[in-house]
Parts: structure tokens; C-alpha cells; sequence
């Protein structure tokens, strides 16, 4: 193990302290992480015993004297005294390990880069910006003791950020900063850091507090490839209007366009230009394919137009996609792990994709919701299908949708087979001319609505229940056109399945059970509930960008503004909070 002078000269101090007042002894005794040896207290006087205080004393003045020396050398060896997050906890564990270097291996000192870069890169977090910008100017400067002293710092600082993700990474990830300090790890936790720095198991402790899925790795590789061509210029696409497939289009614009393509891998040296003339080229041919295949790897409507949308896209840069593959890699710190059999519903990419014995058997389009009733993110269990269901009307679409369409008549209920209950406890239906429409409130309506089963049932003719606090499930729909666009934000918060049918009798498949078993409550439009025996995991998640099976980067836009990066000044400077601890250390030491 490799050490500096700095470490032999500590432990030549602790150990002449021992020397020059010994402790004579024959009874071991812990104290502080440190090993001593007191005289025993059995069949000795009271001289004695009090001679054996004085040597307890004796000895925990060693520790702090010892512990004292170990923060000598940790001040004198670090970068710079200002920017230990952890300066006690270093102190002790150093001393308790001998002063031995960690980061002695590249793979350690690599892997630590990666990790800390991603999250550097990902924009939330002006420590781990900090953190990434040291650890660079480090090992560049070749500082082996100093390096380690504060990769191991960064160490804990991530042990401690994985800690914390589970309770604030739901606002770290969509819009908000990492701003207030992480706090120390437990004891348990750095010995185990510890342990594997003293052997060769530094990198695969590591590697295993990377997310446990193989999207990490993937966008990771991306993430290289484009930080390649963030050096260079980025092609700028720019039109006065839409242009339409066949168009002629000026050669210059031509050309910028089929730059921008060819940076971002749409387009090969064996793809050519259907010149018209000496000044146009006609926008067809391989250049409208490659326009189409990048319109579908962004999630646009794939018809060769080139409107804002594709437009916004094509001059979306590589620093600015470097930071949505980092912030996207980061969110899969928040998603369960993946199960084999599961149903995962892509909020941004409007699909739902079902996994049975970890492979991928089915998928569908859906509609999820809109801008201002946000379908949410949850985990849960799919227990039962409900066959011609009827729909409970959540009270906030009561109060928002319905009751305002009631002021005027209350034919709007029976048009749309709704009737009103006392509450979900009763079947008595209450008779709505009894009700006075004109004086009932939208905040006080003490009813409750039910939506009969059958044609126009805003859930289809399927209901897929999946127990939720949000009261969150997915269902079949009526409005089938709503699957043919793009951008599929529509519903109240629920997700609307394209494929109900083959959904449905997919899952009752693997329960072992068939569909054409309830084709009597099917043909009679009567409600039937079907609990099922395999109940697969449900997961909504929100990732904005990926990396597909062939290996392409594909990117979704930001349909509920997640991906906007809190306004603040980017910085190489240690973050407030920390300038702030160390002053409050400095005035106590006072």
C-alpha cells in the first residue's frame, strides 16, 4: 500500500507519544477505535485502582493526542482545509486504518469520475459540480495524498446522496436543486468503504452504487460520444416556414441540414442529394428519410415535414443533450428495480410496455395526463380486470367538468348515463329534477356521480385495477382518434390504453384464464371483476430520453416541464453551505 511522507511521519508521532508515557498493563481495553492495554482491577487496592484511573486517563489522552496528530496530517495533506465535508469522520478513519491510501487504482479513480460527472452534468447539483472540477484538477496535478484524501470526502458525499435519493430525488430530478448539505455516513458504511479500499475490491464497491440498470451504462457511452462533439460547431438548421417532402429547398439550407444529420448519426457517406438545379435540391429521396427516421427517434409525427417542433430538435446541441441523458441516467436511481414480470408506462414516450419472464410481449399507445392533472409517478400491483366497468367520477372532474354543464339543465346526466348517488355506500339513485341545479355549489355538491357501463363509458369496456393512494388506474376509452397524434396528453390523470382488448386478455392469459370464459357479461354489458393470480407489477416512470435496442439515442419532449433546469449561475466554487460549516467549525475551535 502506498503512503506518503506526510502519513509515515503521523504514525511515527502517535507511536512516540505511546513510548515516552507507557501504559504497563495486562487487561485490553477498547476506546475510540483504538486498541490500549489497562492494568486489571481484580485483587488489587484501592492505590491501585486509583493508579488504574490514572492510567485510563493516561490512555484516552494518547487517543487524543493521536486523534489530534491524525488532523494535523489531514490538514496538512489536503487540497485545501475549506473543502472537507467530512473532516471528523476522515480524520477518524484514516487514523483507524494506519493512514493507508485508497485510490491507488484507476479503475477506482475512474469509476468515482463517472459517477460524480453524471451527476455534475445533470445540473441539479452545485456540490457535485464542485466535487467533478476537483477531482480533475487533482489527478492532474499528480497529488497522490491529496487526491485521496478528497476522493474519499466525494466518496462519502455520494454514499450519502444515494441514501437521500429515495426521499428528495422525486425533487432533485424534476426542476429542483440540491442545495443544503448530505449528511455524514454511518460508521457502517465507511468501514465498508474502507475495507474494500485496503484490498483490490475499491471498484466493484463502487460499481455497485451505479443504478442496477443496463439504460445506466448505455447512456453513459452516449454521454462520451457527444461530449466528443461538443468541442466542435453544432450545425444550425433555420427556415422562414414549414418545409413539405418534395419541396425544393436551398442548397446552403440543404447542406446545413444534412450536416446537423450527419453529426447526429442520420447520415451516411452513402446518402445523396437530389440536386434540381444550381442553387436548389429537391427535399426527398434519402434526405427525407433521414429527416423521417429522426422525427421518430424525437417522438414527432413521422411525415417529413420540418415545423418548429423538428426545427427545436434539430438544434437541440450536444451540451444540452448531454445534460438530459445525465439527468435521465440519475432518474433511474428512483425506479424500482426491474422485475420479470411488469408493466412500465413511459409517461413522456405516451406507451406501456409489458414485460412477462423479463421479455418484452406486449405494448401499446396511451393517453396520459394533461399539463394540469398530471398522471402521477407510482408503483403498485395490477390485481384484477373489470370488465364493462362503470366509472366512479372523481370529484375534482365533478366539480371542474360536469357541474358547470348543469346550471342550465340536467339533461347532460341523462345524455351521458350518468346517476346520482348519496354516496358510493348506496345504489339509491336520486331523481336530478329534485335537485335544484341553480343554487348547488361546485365546492358543497354532497352527491356523488356514477357513469353506467356500456357504449360512451369514458373507460371503455376495460378497467385494469391497480390500488394506488393517487386512485390512479388504466383503462380502455371510447376515444380512439386521440391514439393517432403525436403528443398524447389528455386525461385527467388516468392512462388510456389503445390495445384494452389484447391487454386484457393477455393478463388473464397468464393468470390462466381466458377472456372467451366471460363473453356472456361481455355480450350483456354487465360489470364483472376478475382477480387475477399473477398480479404483475405497475410502475409509471418519466424518462426523456434513452438509449433503444439497436443502440440509438432516442429523445421525448418535456410534456410536464421536468426537465427545466432551476436558474443559477454555474460554478467551480464550493457550495455556500459548506463555506458556512467550515466558519461555524472555526468558531468553535475558538
Amino acid at each position: 500500500m502506498v503512503r506518503r511522507h506526510g502519513a509515515w511521519l503521523a504514525n511515527l508521532l502517535i507511536g512516540y507519544c505511546f513510548w515516552v508515557n507507557p501504559v504497563v498493563a495486562n487487561e485490553a481495553i477498547e476506546a475510540g477505535g483504538m486498541r490500549f492495554l489497562a492494568p486489571s482491577t481484580s485483587a488489587h487496592s484501592a492505590s491501585d485502582q486509583a493508579a488504574s484511573v490514572e492510567q485510563t486517563l493516561s490512555a484516552d489522552d494518547h487517543r487524543q493526542r493521536a486523534y489530534q496528530y491524525a488532523r494535523d496530517w489531514l490538514e496538512s495533506a489536503a487540497p485545501d482545509a475549506t473543502v472537507l465535508a467530512y473532516p471528523s469522520a476522515l480524520t477518524q478513519d484514516y487514523l483507524d486504518n494506519g493512514f493507508s491510501l485508497l485510490w491507488t487504482q484507476d479503475a477506482a479513480r475512474d469509476e468515482l469520475a463517472t459517477q460524480v460527472n453524471v451527476i455534475s452534468l445533470a445540473s441539479f447539483s452545485p456540490e457535485f459540480e464542485w466535487r467533478a472540477w476537483q477531482l480533475r484538477q487533482l489527478r492532474q496535478q499528480g497529488s497522490d495524498t491529496a487526491y485521496d484524501i478528497f476522493a474519499t470526502d466525494t466518496a462519502y458525499a455520494l454514499m450519502s446522496y444515494l441514501d437521500a435519493v429515495s426521499d428528495k430525488g422525486m425533487r432533485w430530478f424534476f426542476g429542483s436543486l440540491h442545495h443544503t448539505p448530505l449528511p455524514e455516513p454511518s460508521e457502517s458504511q465507511r468501514a465498508s468503504f474502507f475495507q474494500a479500499g485496503l484490498g483490490p475490491a475499491l471498484p466493484a464497491f463502487l460499481r455497485k452504487l451505479r443504478p442496477q440498470h443496463p439504460q445506466y451504462t448505455a447512456l453513459i457511452k452516449q454521454i462520451v460520444r457527444l461530449q466528443r462533439q461538443a468541442r466542435s460547431v453544432w450545425p444550425s438548421v433555420t427556415s422562414d416556414g414549414l418545409i413539405y417532402p418534395d419541396q425544393a429547398v436551398a442548397i446552403p439550407l440543404a447542406l446545413n441540414l444534412v450536416d446537423n444529420l450527419r453529426v447526429q448519426g442520420y447520415w451516411g457517406d452513402s446518402q445523396r442529394l437530389e440536386a434540381l438545379d444550381g442553387k436548389t435540391v429537391q427535399y426527398g429521396g434519402d434526405l427525407l428519410d433521414a429527416v423521417k427516421r429522426f422525427q421518430s427517434q424525437h417522438g414527432l409525427s413521422v411525415d417529413g415535414i420540418i415545423g418548429p417542433s423538428t426545427l427545436k430538435w434539430l438544434n437541440l446541441d450536444a451540451s444540452a443533450r448531454i445534460r438530459l441523458l445525465a439527468l435521465n441516467a440519475e432518474r433511474l436511481r428512483l425506479w424500482p428495480q426491474q422485475q420479470p414480470d411488469r408493466i412500465v408506462v413511459n409517461i413522456p414516450d405516451y406507451r406501456m410496455r409489458l414485460w412477462a419472464n423479463d421479455q418484452n410481449v406486449f405494448e401499446s399507445k396511451v393517453v396520459v395526463g394533461r399539463q394540469s392533472r398530471r398522471t402521477p409517478l407510482f408503483s403498485s400491483r395490477l390485481d384484477s380486470v373489470v370488465l364493462n366497468p362503470s366509472w366512479n367520477v372523481p370529484r375534482s372532474i365533478v366539480q371542474k367538468d360536469i357541474l358547470p354543464k348543469l346550471v342550465d339543465g340536467h339533461e347532460y346526466l341523462s345524455q351521458h348515463q350518468y346517476r346520482i348517488l348519496p354516496n358510493w355506500q348506496s345504489d339509491t339513485q336520486i331523481d336530478p329534477s329534485s335537485i335544484d341545479w341553480q343554487k348547488v355549489s361546485v365546492d358543497g355538491f354532497p352527491y356523488r356521480l356514477q357513469q353506467a357501463p356500456g357504449r360512451g363509458n369514458a373507460l371503455g369496456k376495460y378497467k385494469f385495477n391497480t390500488p394506488n393512494r393517487n386512485a390512479i388506474y388504466l383503462h380502455d376509452t371510447p376515444a380512439q382518434s386521440l391514439f393517432s397524434r403525436s403528443r398524447r396528453a389528455f386525461s385527467s390523470g388516468c392512462i388510456r390504453v389503445e390495445q384494452a382488448e389484447q391487454l386484457a386478455d393477455l393478463l388473464l392469459d397468464l393468470s390462466g384464464k381466458q377472456l372467451t370464459d366471460y363473453q356472456y357479461y361481455i355480450d350483456k354489458t354487465q360489470t364483472k371483476w376478475v382477480p387475477l393470480k399473477k398480479r404483475l407489477a405497475v410502475q409509471t416512470i418519466y424518462q426523456t430520453a434513452w438509449v433503444t435496442d439497436e443502440g440509438e439515442l432516442a429523445f421525448r419532449d418535456d410534456v410536464y416541464a421536468y426537465d427545466v433546469p432551476a436558474k443559477r449561475k454555474i460554478t467551480t466554487q464550493e457550495p455556500s453551505y459548506l463555506t458556512q460549516q467550515r466558519h461555524s467549525v472555526q468558531m468553535q475551535a475558538q
